[in-house]
């Protein structure tokens, strides 16, 4: 893989993971149909994108996965169980839930995670990482007949709108189609076939917009539930819009702000939900009342961005105070 390559993964990670807390973060109606028809299919592609055929065994690919996936949603589990249940024990002497919701959703056994509901996607890509890794090495012909039986398996879990099942099993064929598409893209080296002017990425973004609005009539996409509108052309609009955000990026190109964001968005995947807490105290003492589900772009950006500026001054104090003396110095010699 070239420096290039990782450098507009990065800025793509980043912005990626930027419109996800924005789309949670009260985000109205129409934002949410832009953002939401492509951003977690596009961090599944991402994945796929950046896929490497491993000879390593699989008892050692599994472990690794565990460590990079598994183990920080337990750790985000453990400090959003203590931190939730504890902020409401203060207030009202009473857990977020009863004892086994707890449990079920802390283990993700009845289709939820609880309050921290980003998670999901961590057990989810855990899944398809197995799976793929399982597809590469075993299933030597006939690769299009798994690819289509898979598919179909996406399609008929889609039929059942809002289903939530242990694991996250609903959405596991349809998040592997997408790691699958970003895993094809790079060795069909689709982008350095594709046009990436200006002109070609601003009809991408009418083409895209034109099918989330009009041909999918505007519906919110509930990737986790089902909820996709009409399947098919979701799935082709998740693509477009994947591809324009890409070629987006890769016009950008390497950036230091950006790809720092993008190196750490597991960890703001994992703590953007925080400051939904902080929003909802501060606006319960500011205005008196409970914080409304959806505003408009002019609050919920400002919003998004002081996280963001909180998660920036953090990675700065931690780079800071992870350098030796040695090279503070230089550094300063050089400002």
């Amino acid at each position: 893989m070239t420096t290039n390559r990782i450098d507009w993964i990065d800025t793509a990670k980043g912005i990626g993971i930027l419109l996800v807390v924005w789309g949670h973060f009260y985000a109205s109606d129409t934002l949410k149909v832009i953002i939401y028809g492509f951003h977690m299919p596009l961090f599944l592609f991402l994945s796929g994108y950046l896929y490497k055929i491993q000879n390593m065994p699989f008892r050692l690919f599994l472990s690794k996965k565990c460590k990079q996936l598994l183990v920080p949603f337990f750790v985000f589990q453990m400090v959003t169980f203590f931190i939730v249940n504890g902020l409401i024990l203060l207030a009202s002497n009473q857990l977020y839930s009863d004892p086994m919701t707890l449990v079920t959703q802390f283990f993700f056994l009845n289709g939820d995670v609880g309050f921290n509901s980003p998670l999901w996607f961590l057990v989810v890509l855990f899944g398809v990482e197995v799976i793929f890794y399982l597809f590469m090495h075993f299933v030597k012909k006939g690769k299009w007949i798994v690819v289509f039986t898979i598919l179909l398996f996406a399609f008929i879990f889609s039929l059942n709108e809002g289903a939530r099942i242990t694991f996250g099993i609903q959405i596991l064929p349809l998040s592997w189609l997408f790691y699958y598409i970003g895993f094809k893209f790079r060795t069909w080296q689709i982008f350095n076939r594709l046009g990436q002017t200006w002109i070609t990425i601003s009809l991408g973004v009418i083409l895209y917009l034109s099918i989330v609005f009009a041909f999918n009539d505007g519906e919110i996409i509930g990737f986790r539930s089902n909820n996709l509108g009409n399947f098919f052309i979701f799935i082709v609009g998740a693509i477009i819009g994947i591809i324009v955000f890409c070629l987006i990026c890769k016009k950008i190109g390497k950036s230091v702000l950006w790809g720092q964001f993008g190196r750490h968005s597991l960890l703001i995947l994992g703590t953007h939900y925080f400051f939904l807490i902080l929003y909802a105290n501060v606006w319960a003492m500011i205005a008196g009342e409970t914080i409304d589900k959806a505003y408009p772009i002019y609050i919920t950006l400002p919003l998004t961005i002081f996280a963001f500026v909180i998660y920036y001054v953090g990675f700065q104090l931690r780079v800071f105070t992870h350098r030796s003396p040695e090279k503070i110095k230089k550094r300063g010699e050089l400002l």
